[in-house]
């Protein structure tokens, strides 16, 4: 499984496979199980449906590593209009972006700058604006910029990946902040000087960060789950009862497509379920990292490559 995993990622920056991915029209269905277009109308759409069955979302718009100051403003600008958008509609729904996407790569005080416009249109719209991690590179980066931004908006979340080896120490680092932390297992190409592999290990990582999370949340911290695995999720709740913390002050988040039945079951336990909807033309570097997520979906992955496929 760590082979398989390790080559989808690995995929995930092959140009030429994405070509080929992008070219075959067997992908598509394939895709959409994982977000329901490419286009803000699209997102809403979904957003509005799950909206409809009491299911709160939390969006973003797909890019990264954008090569120019323009790039990053367009990105700017398609975020206020989901903002708008999710406005309109009354959504109960977050938003997610990624520092590069806003010109991280160019000058980080032009992209930081980008990022407070957003963390303050979120604010206005009474909502959340959520960091996303990158892969290892860019964790001190992200980091630093969240401690600045923590001291100015109270809306502002980051995402942390269980599974780098310097999770916890950036854990303790931010706790005094009373952050508001996504957790998630991570979904990048690392070696193992920089990240467990290991499943298990993984796992009994995110398990005592969960833990660390909820007791800290007694003291303010805000802390969001993201994860598909149902034992994980059930360790999780068994674990807030132990600590005495109650579920309320906690939810799960999924990507959309994923694990609808558990999520449905979640909500009527009364745990909080969120749905991660994504959209955007860039889609192939996070398609792939999800599909390494669940090794088993490269048999999906094959088929539709395979001639005939089209």
């Amino acid at each position: 499984m760590h082979l398989l995993r390790s080559g989808l990622l690995w995929a995930s920056r092959n140009d030429r496979l994405e070509r080929l991915v992008r070219s075959s029209r067997a992908m598509r269905p394939l895709v959409s199980r994982f977000m329901p277009g490419e286009n803000l109308d699209d997102a809403i759409a979904a957003a509005g449906r799950l909206g409809a069955e009491g299911t709160p979302t939390i969006l973003t718009y797909l890019g990264e590593n954008v090569a120019s100051d323009v790039a990053a403003d367009q990105t700017v600008t398609e975020y206020l209009r989901l903002f708008e958008s999710l406005h309109a509609t009354a959504a109960d729904a977050h938003v997610s972006i990624k520092l590069t996407q806003l010109g991280w790569d160019i000058d980080r005080s032009r992209a930081l700058t980008r990022v407070r416009r957003l963390a303050s249109t979120a604010q206005a719209n009474n909502t959340i604006l959520a960091i996303d991690m990158e892969d290892s590179s860019y964790v001190d980066s992200t980091v630093e910029a969240y401690e600045k931004l923590a001291r100015e908006f109270n809306n502002v979340a980051l995402c942390l990946q269980a599974y780098l080896h310097r999770t916890p120490s950036d854990l303790q680092r931010l706790l005094p902040l009373r952050p508001y932390i996504r957790l998630v297992k991570g979904a990048y190409r690392e070696p193992s000087s920089v990240a467990l592999h290991r499943r298990s290990e993984i796992d009994n990582r995110y398990r005592a960060l969960a833990r660390e999370l909820m007791t800290a949340s007694k003291n303010g911290t805000r802390a969001v789950f993201g994860t598909h695995d149902p034992a994980l999720t059930s360790a999780i709740r068994a674990d807030a009862r132990e600590l005495g913390v109650p579920e309320s002050t906690f939810e799960i988040q999924m990507l959309y497509g994923i694990q609808d039945g558990a999520r449905r079951a979640l909500a009527a336990e009364g745990v909080r379920a969120r749905v991660l909807i994504s959209y955007g033309t860039a889609w192939y570097p996070w398609f792939m990292r999800r599909l390494a997520e669940k090794p088993g979906n490269l048999v999906l992955l094959g088929r539709a490559l395979l001639p005939g496929g089209h």
